[in-house]
């Protein structure tokens, strides 16, 4: 029936939305900011709550005692995180754009593991939802798909 066909398409994108929240929105919604607008309401701090496993391909989320944070001014941004498991400090930071929905990070400063980035241009889908913020890696098979949440303006 026409009921039970709309009612597991509705169930297929609620399962959908929480299996992999960054793909969903990245994908399911569209933008409603100019640049300018974008780049305003990136403006803050923010903590990582969730990403895509690279080696299962499914959506995790973090426990709330991550250290993993992301700082956007109006211009840069930069990232810090503690890895226990090896007991250092990684960070990365430098200027960004915005241009439509496509963020790019250019990395002109880093620390510990992601000092092989140095130089690297990455651009990243974005979508900023209240105080969620998703990034997915640009192009047709993105490694990067992660879920943040402000912390402070």
């Amino acid at each position: 029936s026409l009921g039970g066909l709309l009612w597991l398409m509705v169930e297929k994108h609620a399962q959908s939305k929480r299996e992999n929240p960054v793909e969903y929105f990245i994908l399911h919604t569209s933008m409603t900011q100019t640049g300018d607008q974008l780049r305003n309401t990136l403006v803050g701090e923010w903590k990582l709550v969730g990403v895509k496993s690279i080696k299962t391909g499914k959506f995790v989320v973090l426990d709330s005692n991550n250290l993993f944070f992301k700082t956007f001014t109006l211009t840069n941004w930069a990232t810090v995180n503690y890895d226990s498991s090896s007991n250092v400090v990684n960070s990365a930071g430098g200027p960004y754009t915005v241009g439509g929905d496509v963020c790019t990070e250019t990395i002109e400063t880093a620390t510990g593991a992601k000092k092989q980035f140095l130089g690297a241009h990455v651009p990243f889908r974005i979508r900023v939802i209240g105080d969620d913020y998703y990034q997915m890696g640009a192009g047709s098979r993105p490694s990067i798909e992660q879920q943040w949440h402000r912390i402070r303006e």
